[in-house]
C-alpha cells in the first residue's frame, strides 16, 4: 500500500487509562492490602512484584496463596477486588491531569480516533472529555491480567474501534502491558510508574515524561501523519 493510500485509513491512540494515567498501580495494591486482610493474605508491593504481577489474577493469587500456605474462594475474592478497584479508579478521576486532556484534544484534531480503555466508570470517563470534539471512545473492558492488559484486549479495542492494529500507537503503564502491544502489532509509549520499574518495557518506542506538545509529534510521527 502506497503512503498515499495509507493516509486514507484511519489511524488510531488506544490508552491503557488506569495504569498510564490514573495512579492504578497504587490503587490496585491498596484495594488487595484492603480485600486480602480481611481472609488473612498480605500483600505489599515486593509480594505483588514477586508473585502476582505478569499473570492471570486467578493465577497471581493461587501464587500468593501457595506462598503463604492458605486457602481462599478465588473467584469470590477477585470479584470483590475487580469491584472495589473500579469503585477506587472512578474515584481517582479528579486527579486527571489537565495536561492529559489537552494532550488528547491535540491528538483529536490530527483526526486520530482515541480509545480510553479504562475499569471507572465509563460515564465518569466519558463526562471528563465532555467538551472536546473529536472521534473518542470509551470502552470498558476487564482484563484477566493482574495490574495489565493482555494482547486480546489491545487487538479487541482495534477492531471494536474498526482500526488496524498496525496504525495504531498504544499507550500504557506496564511492562507486562508494552509486550501485548507487540503481540498484537501495534507501536507503543509507555508511562512508568515506580511500583513497576523493574518491569522490562524494551520494544517501547518511547517512554512518556509528560503530555504535551512534543509527545503529539511523537504520536503524529509514529502513525506517519
Amino acid at each position: 500500500m502506497s503512503d498515499s493510500n495509507e493516509k486514507r485509513v484511519p489511524r488510531g491512540m488506544i490508552v491503557e487509562f488506569d495504569y498510564a494515567v490514573l495512579p492504578g498501580h497504587q490503587l490496585l495494591l491498596e484495594v488487595c492490602k484492603a480485600q486480602f486482610a480481611e481472609i488473612g493474605l498480605k500483600v505489599d508491593a515486593a509480594l505483588m512484584a514477586h508473585h502476582m504481577y505478569g499473570r492471570p489474577f486467578a493465577a497471581a493469587l493461587t501464587a500468593l496463596m501457595t506462598q503463604q500456605e492458605k486457602t481462599v474462594d478465588v473467584p469470590a475474592v477477585i470479584a470483590l477486588c475487580n469491584t472495589a478497584f473500579s469503585a477506587a479508579l472512578t474515584g481517582a478521576l479528579p486527579t486527571v491531569p489537565a495536561e492529559f486532556k489537552k494532550f488528547v484534544e491535540a491528538v483529536l484534531a490530527k483526526d486520530v480516533k482515541v480509545v480510553i480503555i479504562s475499569r471507572a466508570s465509563a460515564d465518569a470517563v466519558k463526562a471528563l472529555f465532555a467538551n472536546v470534539e473529536g472521534n473518542l471512545v470509551v470502552q470498558t473492558d476487564t482484563s484477566s491480567g493482574f495490574g495489565f492488559l493482555g494482547w486480546d484486549v489491545w487487538r479487541r479495542a482495534a477492531r471494536k474501534n474498526d482500526l488496524r492494529e498496525r496504525l495504531c500507537v498504544a499507550i500504557t503503564g506496564s511492562g507486562f502491558s508494552v509486550k501485548g502491544v507487540l503481540t498484537s502489532s501495534m507501536s507503543v509509549m509507555f508511562k512508568e510508574n515506580p511500583l513497576v520499574a523493574y518491569q522490562d518495557f524494551s520494544g517501547a518506542d518511547i517512554a512518556i515524561e509528560k503530555f504535551d506538545a512534543a509527545l503529539v509529534k511523537e504520536v503524529a510521527r509514529i502513525l506517519r501523519i
